[in-house]
Parts: C-alpha cells; sequence; structure tokens
C-alpha cells in the first residue's frame, strides 16, 4: 500500500483462489455427526470467501445461528447470498490493509460478550498463516462453548505453491520469510498450541478438536 491510497484501493490480496466450488465436504459429514438439523448452535466461519461452505450449513441446519468473518469485499458479496436469512447470519468485515484481519471484529465480539462464551463451532478457513491464525486460535477459544469444536482447515497447507505463493503476489515476499512461505503454517498451530493444549482433545485427525473442559 502507497501513501495516499484509499481503503478501497487497498486490493492486494488475490480475487481469485484455488478453492472448491462446493466448499468444504468433510464439514458438512462432522456436523452432521455432532448435531441434528434440528438443532440450535452457533458456527463461526472466519474466511468464508465466496460463502460456498457457509451457504450448505445454513441449509442443512436450519436452525443454526451463522457468524461469518472476512474481507469486506467478501462481505457485501455474501449480504446478497443470505438476504432471505437476516435474522440468523452475522457478518464481520475486516480491510485488506497488511495488519488488518478478523482478529479485530473477533476482540470487539469478545469485548462485547463481556468474555462470556458464544460459539458452539468455529471453522477457521482464513489467512492459514500462523502470524493471523494463532491469535485467531486463542481468541475463539474465549468464545467458544465447552463442548464445541475447533475445526483448522488445509493442514498441509503452505505460501509456496498456493495463491498466495510469491510468484504470484510479490507482496507475499515482503511480509514472510523464506523459511516461513515454505512451513505448513496450518500445521504448526495445530501441533504446537492445539494438541499442546489439555483442554482440546481431537475428534477427526489434524483437524477437528473438542473443547472439554475450560
Amino acid at each position: 500500500m502507497t501513501v495516499g491510497e484509499s481503503e478501497s484501493e487497498v486490493t492486494w490480496y488475490p480475487r481469485n483462489l484455488a478453492v472448491g466450488e462446493k466448499g468444504t465436504p468433510k464439514i458438512y459429514q462432522f456436523l452432521s455427526e455432532a448435531f441434528s438439523e434440528t438443532q440450535n448452535f452457533r458456527y463461526a466461519e472466519f474466511g468464508f470467501y465466496r460463502a460456498a461452505t457457509a451457504l450448505t450449513v445454513a441449509k442443512r441446519f436450519p436452525k443454526a445461528e451463522l457468524h461469518l468473518f472476512d474481507y469486506s469485499q467478501a462481505v457485501e458479496a455474501a449480504r446478497l447470498k443470505f438476504a432471505e436469512l437476516p435474522n440468523r447470519v452475522f457478518f464481520y468485515s475486516s480491510t485488506e490493509r497488511y495488519l488488518d484481519s478478523y482478529n479485530w471484529p473477533l476482540v470487539q465480539l469478545l469485548s462485547q460478550q463481556a468474555g462470556a462464551p458464544l460459539f458452539d463451532y468455529c471453522f477457521l478457513d482464513g489467512a492459514h498463516t500462523f502470524a493471523v491464525d494463532a491469535l485467531t486460535f486463542f481468541l475463539a477459544d474465549r468464545l467458544l462453548n465447552v463442548g464445541g469444536y475447533l475445526d483448522f482447515d488445509d493442514y498441509r497447507w503452505r505460501l509456496r505453491g498456493s495463491s498466495l505463493d510469491p510468484e504470484r503476489v510479490p507482496q507475499t515476499s515482503l511480509m514472510y520469510t523464506e523459511e516461513q512461505i515454505d512451513t505448513y503454517q496450518v500445521a504448526l498451530i495445530v501441533e504446537e498450541l492445539v494438541r499442546r493444549d489439555p483442554r482440546y482433545v481431537e475428534v477427526m485427525p489434524n483437524k477437528v478438536f473438542r473443547k472439554v473442559s475450560n
């Protein structure tokens, strides 16, 4: 971002990402095992992109309340898709400024809740980097009910070879070292933060962990 750029002009993030059109099928299967279709529960998704996963969750679980976090452009596009569900879908937006992320509206929500838990399921499918999602883990944990789930997408993902590869997005090489670009950062979060926390039990290998105590 250069001096004088407006917020609307900060668009370093790719408009097209290498993701499936049907979202994340594994999550639908697990949610169907963890919750009934008539059950009330609160689902949070960090980095919903085109909202394919969130839309499927909303359709399959008509009583679920959805809390969706992403960049403002993704939020505005998704509002139209969820227009018929205004009372159970809540959006939280952030800018594309380099040090902004969904952690900012997330901590604001934590403040509004006065630390009280809110979510029953948190799906982390956003930055996939330690710099962002390590903090997301700690914030989401504060808002997750005991018995709730944390779901980490793309355990074997790294910046190198992704839609954010520095050969495609030069800004990546300005923000991360070569070691960080080559590191599987979702795996790093899972191995060093989640597995080491005795309050979490693994229920789907390298992906879903259940919170069993405060």
